[in-house]
């Protein structure tokens, strides 16, 4: 009786199969979605071979992966079925189709490069004028290379070399000094015989001043 069974069930379309199953059990549609989590509608397309009112394959192989569990049948046999009616290839049977449905793919649409492109703009636009506004408020920097204060010389002059900022003006003993373009400096200034003490003031264009001053014990 049992063999007399499978060969009819090998005779039917997927959806007479289903349908066969189903009744065989006394349950309605009705009852099968609530158990198998599948909507109605989709179980009745199957049923029908209606495969134009369904989801994409891999969507359909879920299904009949709930339904062949439900109706205690081996998955393979609706599967197979369904891939001789839609002339498909079979997928891996190691691969769930229920896994398959859940998962997302991340994409780089072109309205997310314009995003990024236009966030860093505005962040390099942000971190310049901080910037500016940093240099425009704050004190000129002063670097003094040489010579170290509290140094003993035994002449009559040194050499005074350091850096400020470009676009800053220097005196050294209130005499103004040049500058390169990249604010660069060196000056000779005279020493008397004794304690010297040499003033560098270096001042911005917003007037803020730098002021330090090396000590020279000039010994000749």
């Amino acid at each position: 009786m049992a063999k007399f069974i499978k060969k009819i069930l090998s005779e039917k379309t997927l959806g007479e199969k289903l349908r066969t199953l189903r009744k065989r059990k006394h349950l309605s549609l009705e009852q099968t979605e609530e158990q198998t989590k599948v909507r109605i509608k989709y179980l009745d397309a199957l049923e029908r071979g209606a495969y134009g009112e369904l989801p994409a394959n891999v969507y359909i192989l879920g299904f009949l992966a709930k339904y062949a569990e439900f109706l205690d049948v081996p998955k393979e046999e609706l599967i197979d079925a369904f891939h001789r009616e839609r002339g498909t290839t079979n997928l891996p049977k190691e691969i769930a189709p229920e896994t398959q449905i859940k998962e997302r793919k991340a994409y780089l649409t072109p309205r997310m490069v314009v995003l990024a492109v236009i966030i860093l703009i505005l962040a390099g636009f942000v971190g310049y004028i901080f910037y500016a506004v940093e240099n425009f408020t704050s004190p000129p920097n002063l670097e003094i290379q040489s010579p170290s204060t509290e140094t003993v010389i035994r002449q009559d002059r040194v050499e005074v070399v350091g850096k400020t900022d470009e676009g800053a003006s220097l005196k050294i003993n209130d005499q103004v000094v040049f500058l390169d373009d990249r604010g660069n400096f060196r000056e000779t200034v005279k020493l008397q015989a004794g304690l010297n003490n040499i003033e560098l003031r270096a001042t911005n264009r917003t007037k803020k001043e730098t002021v330090k001053i090396i000590k020279i014990l000039a010994e000749y």
